[in-house]
């Protein structure tokens, strides 16, 4: 079985999410996931004293899903994480450091179902500072039939399909080629039943007038995803859809999950612009932001310090 995502930090806010993201992750075996710690972070009142500050309630919804999630087969630690300056994204990363997680699980809605988690700080934040993979869960709102204005949270695919489909989006970086080198050993280790991938060309390439340019651009961009393509074992690789597209890549890559009814879309956290597009202009935050599919980033390797 991969050794990638043994254990999982789950974040939590303890709010209807939260009961959602438990049953998602009840299915995570199909991922090699063997530990969960469960992380809330708990901002004491100014006014308040730590030491006063009642979590009773937070420690008892928290032992109810570490029951679930032990008696699904998971080993589960439980941490509350409180003070008064806490900052929930640092809290996260820094647990998640800590008890030496393989990856940080969180959801794009929180306490508020309407406003996704991604419009506030945490998922944001957390995307952009982590160096371990992180799979977003996509929330998707279900209106009440019988009144209009009263909503709720639902998971549009079932947790235990989520490597069924999976979406590789790739723009040849370094960061990419680690996601893929991921995705083939789940793939290798038989638990990824289909793969598509996908390179979308930027406005740069529609920019090129000469269609013999742009033409001799998108056959050795083809020709890349070819050779990236048969790598893959035989379980999938003549299964394995090619994609090439011109336009907003972050919308072009979730168009194809949503057309192709992908479970998963796998990219790297970082690529080529990287710098440039550190803050919410980068394509994986982009498509965390507007994909209904769950997305799983990948950062790209540590740099070695050289000092």
């Amino acid at each position: 079985m991969i050794s990638f995502f043994r254990h999982a930090v789950v974040a939590l806010d303890l709010s209807d999410a939260s009961d959602l993201i438990i049953e998602c992750v009840s299915s995570f075996q199909n991922l090699g996931t063997e530990k969960i710690t469960l992380v809330t972070v708990l901002k004491v009142p100014f006014e308040q004293l730590e030491s006063e500050f009642d979590t009773v309630r937070e420690q008892k919804q928290l032992e109810d899903y570490q029951k679930k999630l032990t008696e699904a087969g998971f080993e589960v630690e439980i941490q509350i994480r409180k003070g008064l300056h806490y900052y929930p994204p640092t809290e996260i990363l820094t647990a998640a450091d800590e008890v030496d997680a393989d990856f940080v699980v969180i959801s794009n809605r929180g306490e508020s179902k309407v406003t996704e988690l991604l419009l506030g700080s945490t998922a944001s934040e957390l995307l952009q500072r982590s160096e371990l993979p992180v799979y977003l869960i996509n929330l998707a709102l279900k209106k009440d039939p019988e009144n209009e204005d009263e909503r709720s949270l639902k998971l549009p695919h079932p947790c235990s399909e989520a490597t069924k489909h999976v979406l590789y989006a790739t723009d040849f970086s370094d960061g990419a080629y680690r996601t893929y080198k991921i995705l083939r050993d789940m793939e290798g280790a038989g638990i990824v039943d289909k793969i598509s991938m996908i390179h979308v060309q930027g406005h740069h390439a529609i920019a090129i007038k000469d269609p013999v340019s742009r033409d001799k651009l998108t056959e050795q961009n083809r020709e890349q995803l070819d050779r990236i393509r048969n790598k893959l074992s035989d379980n999938t690789r003549e299964d394995t859809e090619l994609i090439i597209t011109f336009g907003t890549p972050a919308k072009e890559i979730s168009n194809a999950a949503k057309e192709r009814n992908a479970t998963l879309i796998m990219m790297g956290s970082q690529g080529k612009g990287f710098m440039q597009e550190l803050f919410l202009g980068s394509v994986s935050n982009k498509v965390t932001r507007i994909s209904d599919t769950a997305v799983l980033l990948i950062p790209a390797e540590p740099e070695e310090d050289e000092s």
